[in-house]
């Protein structure tokens, strides 16, 4: 029987994607065509800033009305709002609108202070019943425009980094898999996250039988308790551990190994888990082989010695 694959937990790279999949300049010109909309406007558009606070975009309509609206200077522009009810006499001597009587403008900016872009909104006649309410509302709407871009960006970012992190856990598992011991890799929780193809060779089995606390399962049960509990010791106080234990080999044999094991630590200091590497060293203790008699322990309940050959 084939068992679906657990739905509750989408996996948050999908779900960033979707984010950047969904068409973004339409949506923008839907927003646009509500500004013009609300303030029975022939001219409302977004001006796109790049790199420098350049213009590298300008989504709605009357956009060719940019070059004329270019008397407000951008620099004043993302200073702050600006406002002109009556260009015959609200602007600076020496400037000019054009045929534009009216211009207002909203910055979209982030709320860490990136610039987005600019909201426009202008027409051929004045407006001086333009109120410091319809200016708000302006300014309204430029920041649901920009909270939709910078949830685009966090996405975008997000996505970024943890496709970065992605390509780092599958070299490290490359580099992992070619090492001639085994070794094994957990999360903050103590939960094992990873265990490297000689750590699988040695156990005879699958992966999902080592992950979270399956690994200690392999553990002599007459030695279960202490190891899990020294292991545990150097995981709560975040150090390094050595520990003795005999594990159960594919082949049902018990082998008497070394752990040792070292704390991981993020970039900001912060506790990340556990790496650790196991080495068989039965034949360095003088019993080069240990076993439970037949398919039982000894009648003693302990692990005995038993020569080669």
């Amino acid at each position: 029987m084939v068992v679906a694959a657990d739905q509750s937990r989408p996996d948050s790279s999908s779900y960033l994607q979707n984010i950047l999949d969904a068409p973004e300049h339409p949506d923008l010109r839907r927003l646009t065509n509500l500004v013009e909309h609300l303030f029975q406007v022939p001219v409302a558009y977004l001006a796109l800033l790049g790199a420098g606070d350049t213009v590298v975009a300008r989504i709605g309509n009357g956009t060719e009305y940019a070059a004329c609206l270019g008397a407000l200077r951008l620099d004043n522009l993302l200073a702050e709002p600006q406002l002109v009810r009556d260009s015959a006499c609200d602007l600076p001597l020496g400037t000019d609108l054009a045929d534009l009587r009216f211009a207002a403008s909203a910055l979209l900016r982030s709320s860490s202070g990136v610039h987005f872009g600019i909201l426009v909104i202008a027409d051929r006649v004045p407006r001086p019943g333009f109120s410091t309410a319809d200016f708000g509302a302006l300014a309204d709407l430029a920041g649901i425009l920009a909270g939709k871009m910078e949830l685009r960006m966090i996405a975008s970012l997000a996505l970024e980094s943890e496709l970065s992190l992605r390509d780092t856990e599958q070299r490290f598992r490359g580099i992992a898999d070619c090492a001639p011991v085994p070794l094994i890799y957990s999360r903050a929780d103590g939960a094992c996250l990873f265990v490297n193809q000689a750590w699988l060779v040695f156990s005879g089995r699958k992966v999902g039988q080592e992950l979270k606390r399956g690994w200690a399962s392999l553990i002599h049960p007459d030695h279960r308790r202490r190891t899990v509990a020294e292991c545990w010791r150097a995981f709560e106080a975040h150090r390094p551990f050595t520990v003795n234990a005999p594990l159960r080999r594919h082949d049902g044999q018990y082998r008497w190994t070394l752990g040792k094991g070292a704390p991981r630590f993020r970039e900001d200091g912060s506790f990340a888990g556990y790496v650790a590497c196991l080495i068989d060293i039965t034949e360095y203790r003088g019993t080069p082989e240990v076993h439970t008699c037949g398919a039982a322990r000894c009648p003693c309940g302990r692990l005995c010695p038993l020569p080669l050959g």
